[in-house]
């Protein structure tokens, strides 16, 4: 009887890889509208050197729970297709962070319009809102829901779930602000009643009627701060993810901080499917974002924790499968300055 048993379960778990054909970048799907996202590693764990978005809190909500600003972003990604078909498609994003005493809330909405073959994503709104809350010392967890409409060759609608986890160790070693992280995500209804072109090819022939992104995608990860000094900082970051058992999906990121005024993201994914049909791309992201105090004392407000904000303006490149490229461009605005500094205390 075990014996039969297991037969039946590795038969439906080689269905189930053979029936696996989303679109290319499907599983990003959520993540092409921001250039911190395309060239960050997708990191569950905050990237290498933490830095928090609340388009990065659609990786993980638990993420929100580590900034301690008030946070917009803005983003816009051109997909552009040097081959046969459509040339061009786009994606866009904006979104809030505020943190509050009881708990940190997090909202972004997005768009993605892509009708090119071998990136064919179709039309799709999604609004994502996170909740995240540090529970005991170092310990962060987070819940996420997000509903969104598609529509091309068809019409469909989704709604999921997302939670999410990660704690910080501090520094382990040589590994400083070391944290790990997970994340189950799409729990709920995705995509499933649209007509797609999945990586297993790019003509007619290949469409399909299955949900994307995967439902109960899972995903950990770490990353840690390799150096700290006053001009320098380097942070690595490395994410494994399974969409529902049928797919691995590697991405690795490392982050740099020059004098904290440049910052230089690259990351790599090996996603197993896309590469096994030949549809990837082998050649890292690269990003750069410039960071730019705003002083607006005696200015706009008179809150005496907001007269000193950060902009930072980004930029980045991937591309997707050899005549197919994202270039995006964006901005993030974080409301205040840092409170890194301990308690004065006098005593008379």
């Amino acid at each position: 009887m075990k014996r039969i048993i297991t037969v039946i379960a590795a038969a439906a778990l080689s269905f189930a890889a053979f029936a696996y054909n989303p679109p290319v970048q499907g599983e990003n799907l959520f993540y092409l509208s921001h250039p911190e996202l395309l060239s960050g590693g997708i990191s569950t764990a905050g990237g290498g050197l933490q830095y928090i978005l609340p388009a990065t809190t659609m990786i993980n909500p638990a993420l929100a729970g580590l900034e301690e600003r008030v946070s917009i972003d803005l983003g816009y990604t051109a997909m552009i297709n040097g081959g046969s078909g459509k040339s061009y498609g786009q994606a866009f994003g904006t979104g809030i962070l505020i943190p509050t005493d009881w708990v940190h809330i997090s909202g972004e909405f997005e768009g993605i319009f892509s009708e090119i073959p071998g990136l064919y994503l179709s039309n799709s709104l999604h609004l994502k809102f996170a909740l995240a809350k540090q529970v005991i010392d170092r310990l962060y967890v987070g819940v996420g829901l997000g509903g969104g409409a598609v529509w091309g060759s068809g019409t469909d609608w989704m709604l999921g779930l997302d939670v999410g986890a990660l704690y910080s160790l501090g520094d382990l070693g040589f590994l400083k602000n070391f944290r790990i992280a997970a994340t189950a995500n799409n729990i709920g209804k995705t995509f499933n009643d649209e007509v797609v072109l999945g990586i297993e090819g790019v003509d007619a022939d290949s469409a399909f009627l299955e949900g994307y992104p995967s439902f109960l995608t899972l995903r950990t990860g770490v990353a840690a701060e390799l150096v700290q000094t006053e001009k320098f900082r380097l942070g690595l970051s490395f994410d494994v993810t399974t969409p529902m058992f049928r797919n691995l999906i590697f991405d690795t990121g490392v982050q740099m901080s020059i004098s904290d005024f440049v910052r230089i993201t690259s990351s790599w994914e090996f996603n197993l499917r896309e590469f096994g049909e030949s549809c990837a791309s082998l050649i890292p992201t690269l990003g750069i974002a410039f960071k730019f105090n705003i002083n607006t004392r005696n200015g706009w407000t008179s809150s005496h924790d907001w007269e000193r904000s950060e902009l930072t303006p980004s930029v980045a490149y991937k591309n997707v499968d050899g005549d197919k490229h994202l270039i995006g461009a964006g901005a993030a605005l974080k409301l205040g300055i840092l409170d890194d500094s301990g308690p004065i205390i006098e005593m008379e």
